[in-house]
């Protein structure tokens, strides 16, 4: 008997390209069954006529660091997200009890976070370059993290302006050692020296060996030099290893006490304070004036700052590109933020049909393409012996919802999500935990 049965689907293969009219079985949390018969025999069966059945979401930028918190995985959940990877821009955990022990809304795989290792060590201060001496210890953190199942290094250069390259050099060094690992990297600089930080991805990936992952690309290089760093990268297949992801919004997120916030910031994006929305604790939906900027930096370093000064055809162009993976960038500060906590897949899915792709096309961005560039051949597409990871759409009714005074809103269209062959959310309702944290071995 099946444990669950899909039936009267458009199967939406992002691997073959292909939307197929086939039914489709799961035993055990995986694919069995993929055909035009219909099982008799079925635990749970899902009548889907009309809708689009696709892999689950793989989002593989994602924060999800605090051990109390639920709001970030519910919320991409609740967007077809199956699969998460977090710990991104030198924010991953120690793996520890803690981080294991609540329940999980997606499967969730963590990197381990520069920032992080440099506070081990005694560095907590980002301006200050790190001894040679603090960086072996960094290195033997980080091989035991790894050994432990981290899936890899995540560098939020920004953030940390003192971190040298022989620095970032030595760890993404230590990931290249391990199977399967590689490095997530908020580069060094956005706006116009976006490129030079582009150059400094590259760069590490050729001389480590290791796969880069440069985060959200459209946000650190939208400023008229978008398509400048994708020319960069395609030029750079021949010798490294570069991907690249971007969430489909001209607006970007973070904490205000951070370098991101440093005085210039305006002559580097052009705008002033009146781009600039706070978008957590008291002062939130207010625009950022100077007296709130130097207040909230001394008073409230974690206030999340949304600031909207983005090219917006850039982003469009990002996320056309062939190679762009869709990934959302959640963060939440007691439940405040960005829309794209709630709304990055369908608004990216709505941007990129208007712009003329298939979907099987645009599913790709959000399955397969992040699938392969995470190692995670098990998901991603739909065939026997997959994952039964999957969501259960109107592509007629599916809308992102969430905007900038309401952010948290959840979209609409979305009928079902499956997590190991288990209905995890039923029309808009979480149902129940289905996820685990995930190990690289």
């Amino acid at each position: 008997m099946l444990d669950l049965l899909i039936t009267n689907g458009s199967v939406v293969d992002p691997e073959s390209g292909q939307i197929m009219d086939v039914n489709l079985g799961a035993i055990d949390g995986n694919i069995v069954y993929i055909g035009k018969e219909t099982p008799k025999d079925a635990e749970v069966t899902i009548d889907a006529k009309g809708l689009y059945v696709a892999p689950g979401f793989i989002d593989t930028h994602v924060h999800d660091e605090d051990p109390a918190e639920n709001e970030v995985e519910k919320a991409l959940l609740l967007q077809g997200v199956t699969t998460a990877i977090a710990g991104n821009c030198g924010l991953g955990p120690i793996i520890s009890d803690e981080l294991l022990s609540r329940p999980r809304y997606l499967r969730v795989g963590f990197f381990t976070g520069h920032q992080v290792l440099r506070e081990k060590v005694g560095l907590t201060d980002n301006y200050m370059p790190a001894s040679s001496s603090s960086i072996r210890e960094m290195v033997e953190l980080l091989r035991q993290e790894l050994s432990k199942g981290s899936f890899g290094l995540s560098l939020g250069l920004e953030y940390v302006p003192g971190a040298s390259y022989e620095e970032i050099y030595e760890l993404a060094k230590t990931v290249a050692q391990f199977d399967k690992r590689w490095v997530s990297m908020h580069i060094r600089y956005d706006g116009d020296k976006s490129l030079d930080a582009v150059r400094e991805a590259i760069a590490l990936s050729r001389d480590c060996g290791v796969r880069v992952q440069i985060s959200h690309l459209a946000s650190m290089a939208s400023f008229g030099c978008l398509n400048e760093a994708l020319k960069l990268i395609e030029e750079a297949k021949a010798c490294a290893d570069v991907t690249f992801d971007s969430y489909p919004y001209k607006a970007f997120c973070t904490h205000i006490g951070s370098a991101v916030f440093d005085p210039g910031f305006e002559k580097r994006w052009k705008r002033g304070f009146s781009a600039l929305q706070v978008a957590s604790g008291k002062h939130k939906g207010k625009k950022l004036t100077q007296e709130l900027y130097v207040k909230l930096r001394k008073e409230e370093p974690n206030t999340l700052v949304i600031a909207h000064v983005m090219n917006e055809e850039e982003v469009k162009a990002a996320l056309r590109h062939p190679d762009c993976m869709i990934a959302s960038d959640a963060i939440l500060e007691k439940g405040q933020g960005h829309p794209r906590v709630c709304g990055t897949f369908p608004r990216a899915f709505a941007i990129l049909i208007k712009e003329g792709l298939s979907w099987p096309e645009v599913i790709r961005k959000a399955t397969y393409l992040p699938a392969k560039s995470s190692w995670l051949d098990d998901r991603g597409c739909i065939k026997a012996g997959c994952k039964a990871d999957l969501v259960i759409f109107n592509p007629k009714k599916l809308k992102d919802c969430a905007t900038f005074k309401d952010p948290m809103l959840s979209p609409k269209g979305i009928d079902y999500v499956i997590i190991g062959g288990k209905i995890a959310v039923q029309r808009g309702t979480v149902l129940q935990p289905c996820g685990e944290v995930m190990f690289r071995r």
